[in-house]
């Protein structure tokens, strides 16, 4: 007995060691179909990092692509940009140019327009100093003129004429002048007048004279080229003669003279006008200012004076409105009897103080039907 259970107690050590190593075993094996587990699972992860990867430069490969497109496309703008604005600055050289050569242009059509300025006053002062030397040379007439000082200080001469002013007088009107400047002023400020005329009367309507007058007269003068003035000739008993003998004179080339279109007197003054073909004749002519001219019959006579011949041009006239002050009109005169009896029966009515009027100085009736002029002059009588 003893034996038998020590021999089983022998071999049960070597049965707990089988059941150990298959434990073990099983334990391995387990382990090993986690580490297959394990590495599959690895080996799947690996796959999916390699997609992952591939899928990850695919994406980094289509946006290097677009990033270099966008480069691209941003280069491209900028450099459409650029050339949009070299463009813009090649359009506005170009503008800038032209205006350049536009100012350019200007101011060679001022310097033009300066220069034919600087001939024309340069044409003009010679002129200027030319017709001054003819002032000179020029005959001696008489001139009755005023000098007056401006409020500026700048002295001018203003000449005395002596105008005479037409005014048309239609028909069934009639002029009056008073001598009394206050006569004619109560006639105007009663307008309207009631004539008796034996059975009838008549009503009609004073009003003042209001007269166009000149109130100044430019005019433009210039040296004739072809003229000269001749004066101081003595009087002979034909006119014929003395044209025809200083025709003579002037054609001679000897004398300065040339060919000579004609000769006119001036019957006013008395001087002559000569006038020649070519031009240049009379200018030599009166750079001597004195000629002699041998006229037959006559004893010796001074030398003749020649002058330049100037002719006017009237470049601007201003006329004013002028009321006679002793003078009026009257208008809407029926014409109902004669003519004369009418007249008288005007001038009679106005005559008397009781109907405001005072002495006539002049007085002219035109009857319905006709027409007249009225001369005005100046009342010498106001003058100061």
């Amino acid at each position: 007995m003893e034996s038998a259970d020590q021999k089983l107690a022998v071999k049960c050590p070597n049965l707990e060691l089988a059941k150990d190593d298959a434990s073990k075993l099983e334990i391995i094996q387990q382990e090993i179909e986690n580490r297959k587990a394990f590495h599959n699972a690895l080996q799947n992860d690996i796959a999916q990092l390699k997609k992952a990867k591939n899928e990850s430069e695919l994406i980094a490969q289509e946006l290097n692509a677009r990033i270099e497109k966008l480069q691209q496309s941003m280069e491209d703008d900028q450099l459409e940009q650029h050339k949009r604005d070299l463009d813009f600055q090649v359009v506005s050289f170009v503008k800038q140019l032209k205006d350049a050569e536009i100012v350019n242009d200007n101011l060679r059509e001022d310097q033009r327009n300066m220069k034919d300025e600087l001939m024309r006053l340069e044409e003009e002062r010679s002129e200027l100093e030319k017709q001054l030397k003819v002032s000179f040379s020029m005959p001696e007439k008489r001139w009755c003129f005023n000098g007056k000082i401006e409020k500026d200080g700048n002295p001018v001469v203003e000449f005395d004429l002596k105008p005479c002013i037409h005014y048309p007088i239609k028909g069934g009107s009639a002029v009056i002048t008073f001598e009394d400047e206050t006569v004619a002023n109560n006639i105007l400020e009663m307008e309207e007048h009631v004539i008796e005329l034996g059975d009838c009367q008549i009503k009609i309507k004073a009003q003042p004279l209001k007269l166009p007058m000149l109130k100044e007269i430019e005019i433009q003068t210039q040296v004739c080229k072809n003229r000269i003035l001749v004066s101081d000739i003595p009087k002979l008993p034909s006119t014929d003669q003395l044209l025809d003998k200083l025709e003579l004179y002037f054609s001679k080339q000897r004398n300065g003279g040339g060919e000579v279109e004609n000769v006119v007197l001036l019957e006013d003054s008395g001087n002559v006008i000569v006038t020649f073909v070519s031009e240049g004749i009379a200018e030599n002519l009166t750079k001597k200012e004195f000629h002699q001219v041998d006229f037959r019959g006559i004893g010796k006579i001074p030398p003749l004076r020649i002058s330049p011949f100037i002719n006017g041009e009237i470049v601007n006239i201003t006329v004013q409105e002028v009321i006679s002050k002793r003078s009026a009109l009257f208008t809407g005169i029926a014409d109902i009897m004669d003519e004369e009896i009418l007249r008288d029966n005007l001038e009679i009515h106005f005559q008397k103080p009781s109907n405001g009027g005072g002495e006539v100085d002049a007085f002219e009736y035109v009857p319905k039907g006709k027409s007249a002029i009225a001369c005005f002059e100046t009342d010498s009588e106001k003058e100061n």
